[in-house]
C-alpha cells in the first residue's frame, strides 16, 4: 500500500466544493466557516436545474482563493508526503495485522489530493481521497488512516460478500457500519502514537453518544471486536446493525 500526495489544482477544488455547498448544513457549513467568501452561494442551488451558472461563479471565487494559497498547498504536498513516507512501513504492518492479510500488496496507487475543501471526500473505486490543505502533518496522517481504513474494510467486505460498491455509500447501513468501526480498527497502540485524532475520536461524533437498548453503542462493537477475528467481526457487527437499524438511524444527525 502506497500513497502519493498531489495538488490537483483549482478546478478540482471548485467542483468538489460545489458538490458540498448544495447539500445540507452538516456538509456545507465547514466550507462557509473557512471561506466566508462563498456564503453568497448558500441556498442558491436549484434541485431542478443543472446550476451551471452557479458552478461557474463558484469556480471564479475558488480560483482567487486558490491563487492566494497555492504556495502553501504545494508546500504541504511535500510535507504530507514526507510524513507519510516516514510511517508507511509501520502503517502497512499494523493494517496487515488487523485485517489479516498483507496490505503492502494492494492499493499501491492511492492518491490523496490536497484541496480547499474541508470535507475531504473519498472515492473508493478511483483509489482517491482528499485532505484539507490547512491540516498539519500529524492531521494528514490521521486523515489518511481514517480513509485507508475504509479502503481496506470494503476490500475485505467485497471479497467476502461479493456485493456492489454502490452499497458502500451513504446512507446505506453498510456505510454507517463502515464509519462506526473506524474507531475499533484505529484504536491501536501504534496508530495512537502517530494519529492525533484518537484523543477526540476516530469516527463521527454521534457514534460516541449513541445508545442502543439502554447501552452505549460502542460497548457492543467493542465486545464484538475484542472477541472475534476481522471477518467474524464483519458478520456479527452487521447483524447487530440490522437488528437495531431503526434505533441507530434515529440518532444519526
Amino acid at each position: 500500500m502506497k500513497l502519493l500526495y498531489k495538488d490537483p489544482g483549482y478546478k478540482y477544488s471548485a467542483e468538489s466544493i460545489s458538490e458540498f455547498i448544495k447539500q445540507d448544513g452538516f456538509w456545507s457549513e465547514p466550507i462557509f466557516h473557512f471561506f466566508p467568501e462563498l456564503l453568497k452561494f448558500k441556498g442558491s442551488f436549484d434541485k431542478n436545474d443543472d446550476n451551471k451558472g452557479i458552478v461557474k461563479e463558484i469556480s471564479g471565487t475558488v480560483i482567487e482563493l486558490y491563487k492566494s494559497r497555492e504556495k502553501e498547498i504545494q508546500s504541504n504536498v511535500i510535507l504530507y508526503q514526507k510524513n507519510w513516507d516516514c510511517y508507511e512501513k509501520l502503517i502497512n504492518q499494523r493494517f496487515s495485522s488487523i485485517f489479516q492479510f498483507d496490505t503492502a500488496e494492494i492499493f499501491n496507487d492511492l492518491i490523496c489530493n490536497v484541496t480547499l475543501n474541508p470535507i475531504s471526500p473519498r472515492y473508493l473505486k478511483e483509489h482517491i481521497f482528499d485532505v484539507f490543505y490547512m491540516s498539519d502533518a500529524e492531521g494528514s496522517i490521521g486523515n489518511a488512516l481514517h480513509e485507508i481504513t475504509h479502503y481496506l474494510w470494503f476490500y475485505l467486505w467485497n471479497q467476502k460478500y461479493r456485493d456492489s460498491y454502490e452499497k458502500y455509500e451513504a446512507p446505506s447501513l453498510i456505510w454507517i457500519l463502515s464509519e462506526a468501526v473506524v474507531e475499533q480498527i484505529l484504536n491501536d497502540e501504534d496508530f495512537n502514537r502517530i494519529n492525533p485524532f484518537h484523543r477526540t475520536g476516530n469516527a463521527y461524533s454521534y457514534f460516541y453518544n449513541m445508545v442502543v437498548n439502554g447501552r452505549p453503542f460502542y460497548d457492543y462493537l467493542d465486545d464484538i471486536y475484542r472477541n472475534n477475528f476481522i471477518d467474524e467481526f464483519m458478520d456479527k457487527s452487521y447483524q447487530f446493525m440490522i437488528e437495531n437499524e431503526k434505533e441507530i438511524r434515529s440518532q444519526i444527525s
